[in-house]
């Protein structure tokens, strides 16, 4: 038999094989033995409202008899804000109102600026696909508010959409929605503020806004050379006001809808 150079060398290559695999697979075993724990995640919102010994209540503090802010003594008041601070005495919480507006609102409350917005707040498609709701507080609807001179120009929406009509609404709110969505010949001002625009109305600097049934009545009987008149329910169909959250704190939202049924009792 002949053994070759190749022969001979083949025990000594097994071996060298050996030596490297062995600490290869030492390394292997160990990195499995060896695992990170998972990491537990939390939502910083969420665990802020809940174990927070504060309760932040976003509100545009422009909307009575449900939310108003004074800007001499920098107090909010109102039937949502006293609704608020009965709210926090049940979780046991100090309630801190910030102050937001309209045009803020969604994107202040994202931020986390403020637990819970509240304040005239409706409920509709375009907000319940990055909020949560509380049961609904009351059930509301948009009418035309305008000059009570004006009652027999303005008989239903036909004759408030005409060329010559101005309408006024506040910036960012779902008035402002509603006009323009359904306005068609009729002019549309904006401006910041929800409140001027019954002066706006009282002083012949605009004709007609569209605001909530609950806000005509209120601002009707402080001003009372303005009027209102209800909507078809084609254009004005009714609608839900309520609370406001964000979509990861639905252990708040929990807690709010079952105080609010018991208060409810």
């Amino acid at each position: 038999m002949i053994i070759t150079d190749m022969d001979s060398k083949k025990p000594l290559f097994r071996l060298y094989l050996l030596c490297c695999l062995i600490p290869l697979l030492a390394i292997a075993c160990r990195a499995q033995l060896i695992k990170k724990p998972p990491v537990k995640t939390t939502n910083s919102s969420e665990s802020f409202s809940i174990n927070s010994s504060v309760l932040r209540v976003g509100s545009t503090g422009d909307y009575p008899p449900l939310t108003s802010f004074d800007t001499l003594t920098h107090q909010f008041q109102g039937d949502e804000i006293d609704l608020a601070l009965r709210l926090g005495k049940d979780l046991g919480k100090k309630v801190i109102f910030i102050k937001t507006t309209w045009k803020d609102l969604d994107t202040d409350l994202l931020t986390s600026k403020f637990d819970i917005a509240i304040g005239g707040i409706s409920v509709n498609a375009a907000r319940a696909k990055q909020f949560n709701f509380s049961v609904p507080l009351l059930m509301d609807r948009k009418v035309a508010v305008f000059r009570l001179a004006d009652r027999n120009r303005f008989k239903d929406f036909n004759s408030i959409d005409q060329p010559a009509v101005r309408i006024m609404e506040n910036i960012g709110g779902t008035n402002e929605i509603f006009a323009q969505k359904h306005i068609q010949r009729a002019t549309i001002h904006v401006i910041p503020d929800n409140q001027q625009v019954f002066k706006a109305l009282s002083d012949n600097n605009a004709d007609v806004m569209f605001t909530d049934e609950t806000e005509a009545k209120y601002q009707q009987k402080k001003h009372p050379e303005l009027y209102w008149i209800t909507l078809n329910d084609d254009i004005s169909p009714a609608y839900a006001k309520a609370m406001m959250f964000n979509k990861t704190d639905t252990v708040l939202q929990r807690k709010v809808n079952e105080w609010l049924k018991k208060e409810n009792k």
